[in-house]
């Protein structure tokens, strides 16, 4: 019994790590900061600017803000300036269900 508990906790910290591996922001792409719900799209727009980053899309439903920024410390300037959770575009994109150049 005691193996069927460390399989099943070696596999979910294994799904854990992979996920975040796969999240991981990289510099030079396109990242997504995500928000508190409710944040208004000029208070996102400012927080992008604010951590120096160029805005390429937000999506006021999620609140979340497609960004690219060069700079070393992007990541951690937009956790500075409000947002939960910096992830990877292409990664948010998947979960969020968003596709580039969609017009809602």
């Amino acid at each position: 019994m005691r193996e069927i508990g460390f399989g099943l906790v070696c596999g979910v910290a294994m799904a854990i790590a992979a996920l975040l591996i796969a999240a991981w922001p990289v510099p030079g792409r396109p990242i997504a900061a995500f928000f508190p719900a409710g944040t208004a799209s000029a208070d996102i727009a400012q927080a992008v600017t604010e951590a120096s980053g160029s805005l390429l899309q937000i999506d006021t439903a999620a609140a979340v803000a497609f960004t690219m920024g060069e700079r070393d410390g992007f990541v951690s300037s937009l956790y500075g300036a409000g947002a939960w959770l910096v992830i990877d575009a292409a990664f948010a994109r998947l979960c969020t269900g968003s596709a580039a150049g969609s017009s809602r």
